[in-house]
């Protein structure tokens, strides 16, 4: 992922790429200005949620807290991801919105193939839950999944009934991506 900042220095205005998980000057950027930056790029319909979410975070900042206030990366996909597209977009009848499925299909698998096991970990109990523990959510979505998240699904199936069990037209594995 490529993202263009506009950076001023000595005097002079430069845009700066920023490749894959690096900030301008090349250090790691954070989970949570990750998932931001993911979200503002895959979903530009959800970037007045974002800023609210940065706005009240700011609110509730305490006075003399070091560095920039950032929105925590389970807030961010919880709240901005879950609640306002991935939830949305499942409740649609009779069928999915198929571009923007496949947009929170990308952007899942940017996700997890990010290399941050604490991304991972963050997919896996707020957004692969989601999708496992409502067995109608995975049906319908399975059909985007990518090749990580369905790896992340045949990991974590165990821990759920329904989806990934017989009788729906899903083989065991739970990578079935024909409509059932």
């Amino acid at each position: 992922m490529r993202t263009s900042v506009l950076r001023f220095s000595k005097g002079r205005y430069s845009v700066v790429e920023i490749l894959g998980n690096m900030d301008p000057e090349g250090r790691p950027i954070t989970d949570s200005a990750l998932v931001r930056k993911m979200l503002w790029e895959y979903f530009p319909e959800q970037r007045d949620a974002v800023l609210a979410l940065e706005e009240e975070e700011q609110e509730y900042a305490t006075p003399g807290d070091y560095g920039p206030v950032e929105v925590g990366a389970y807030t961010l996909a919880s709240e901005v991801f879950v609640q306002g597209v991935l939830t949305p977009l499942l409740a649609s009848e009779p069928a999915l919105d198929g571009e923007l499925a496949q947009r929170c299909a990308y952007f899942l698998e940017r996700l997890l193939g990010s290399g941050r096991d604490s991304i991972h970990e963050m997919v896996s109990i707020r957004i692969t839950d989601h999708l496992l523990g409502y067995p109608e959510n995975w049906k319908k979505f399975r059909t985007y999944a990518g090749d990580l998240l369905l790896g992340e699904v045949r990991e974590r199936q165990r821990y759920y009934k329904g989806p990934t069990e017989g009788g729906d037209g899903q083989g065991e594995d739970g990578d079935d991506r024909s409509a059932g």
